[in-house]
């Protein structure tokens, strides 16, 4: 029988940042709690191995709460724990990795090392997707509360967030005022806004409208003049149109530029991107001898991050339009050594390796879903010395980490990189070596 009160003792957090406490030797999840709580908690749902309940109060509070920045926390679904202490949520994820590597990964011996923070965990993000809808007949920007797809704002409360880059904030109000002054424009969904730490942005308009509209004209006028946006585009099915400026923005990373178009994939956490791909490139051991494979190379920022040390570099990437944005990349940045297929992974990568191309070290950085096991069983099978595995789910990192220690590679250390401050999501590196058949 599932209890409809209880007051718990919150010892830890689970993956998704919830309070865990016990009920009788019961598992309950309680979103809201952090170690160190004594709470009330109302049960919501029983299941056969846990409960999950809702906070209702907090009897005592834990040291390690502070108090949330966001009027929004709670209701909007972006943030997970701006309740707890920075510190805590650093030490947190690193214990969330060891964890899911042990458990899920089968690596007792596992070496993680602490999380790399962030002196100000605060208004770090350079993209933002904001969803549009109606409210008291006017269309608000703004996120989704958690589990629904109804925008966590009412249209009398202010549009803010505390992750957000300042300018990106500004951007996202004109986009909100200038929408309302052209009720026409209620077929836009969705906003995404986009700042490179060269100052230039992008708006991408979602479900605009034909573009020949003479409202959505305007819009753009609007924004070009009294944002100052570098360039506009809509976005309709997966066909993207170019309303203003040039259709991309120029992202900068040490002395590397990328031009950045509305599809392509970078790092939300420009601070953060030069502290990640620096582990990177330690682990790489890169002497300038050494050939290079990245396997899941987007439009080629790791790729040609690291191609300045190395001998030759190879990208391989599923989506055609990202290749190609790669290969202007390079051209960019003078770097004529590096070059870039198109094609999923898990059929260009084997075949390279079958006909002969023998890299050093091969960089993966899969989506969230991980690695395709044809391309762990092809590095295995052609024994590639050094593997550096980015990414930003421990539990397919874990997946992926245990079968290739399971064919032969050894696994030197994982470090995690805290891309997300105020959220249960962590970033990894973490470095493989070949160590004979397992």
């Amino acid at each position: 029988m599932v209890p409809e009160h209880m007051v718990l003792e919150i010892g830890d957090l689970n993956h998704r940042g919830e309070g865990v406490g016990r009920w009788h030797g019961m598992v309950v999840f309680v979103p809201g709690a952090v170690p160190g709580d004594r709470v009330r908690v109302t049960a919501v749902e029983g299941k056969k191995n846990y409960l999950r309940g809702r906070l209702e109060e907090i009897l005592e509070g834990s040291p390690r709460r502070v108090r949330p920045r966001c009027p929004f926390f709670g209701r909007c679904g972006g943030c997970h724990l701006q309740h707890l202490g920075y510190p805590w949520q650093l030490e947190y994820k690193t214990r969330l990795v060891y964890n899911v590597l042990r458990r899920l990964g089968g690596l007792p011996e596992c070496r993680v090392l602490p999380a790399l923070g962030m002196e100000r965990p605060w208004y770090y993000r350079n993209k933002a997707e904001f969803k549009v809808q109606v409210r008291g007949g006017r269309l608000v920007l703004g996120f989704f509360a958690a589990g629904t797809h109804v925008v966590a704002r009412g249209h009398e409360e202010p549009l803010e967030c505390h992750l957000l880059d300042h300018d990106l904030m500004a951007l996202a109000r004109a986009c909100e005022e200038s929408l309302n002054r052209h009720p026409e424009l209620h077929a836009v969904r969705e906003v995404t806004l986009r700042k490179a730490v060269t100052g230039e942005t992008m708006v991408v308009l979602e479900g605009a409208g034909p573009v020949g509209h003479p409202a959505v004209g305007r819009l753009v006028e609007a924004l070009a003049e009294r944002a100052g946006v570098t360039t506009v585009v809509a976005r309709r099915g997966g066909k993207v149109e170019v309303l203003f400026g040039p259709g991309y923005i120029t992202e900068r990373l040490e002395d590397l530029v990328f031009r950045l178009s509305a599809p392509s994939f970078y790092q939300v956490n420009p601070a953060q991107v030069s502290v990640l791909y620096s582990r990177a490139r330690e682990y790489a051991r890169l002497t300038g001898t050494e050939r290079v494979l990245d396997a899941y190379c987007g439009v080629g920022t790791i790729a040609l991050f690291l191609a300045r040390k190395a001998r030759e570099v190879v990208g391989v990437e599923k989506l055609a339009a990202a290749a190609a944005d790669a290969r202007q990349n390079a051209i960019l940045n003078g770097l004529q050594h590096v070059s870039f297929l198109a094609g999923a992974a898990e059929e260009v990568l084997p075949r390279l390796l079958r006909r002969g191309h023998r890299p050093d070290v091969v960089v993966l950085d899969p989506p969230r879903g991980g690695c395709h096991p044809v391309v762990l069983e092809a590095l295995a099978r052609h024994v590639v010395p050094r593997l550096v595995y980015l990414s930003c789910h421990p539990g397919t990192l874990a997946r992926d980490l245990g079968r290739l220690v399971a064919r032969g590679y050894r696994l030197a250390e994982v470090q995690p990189v805290d891309m997300f401050p105020q959220t249960h999501h962590v970033e990894c590196v973490a470095l493989l070596e070949f160590a004979g058949q397992g």
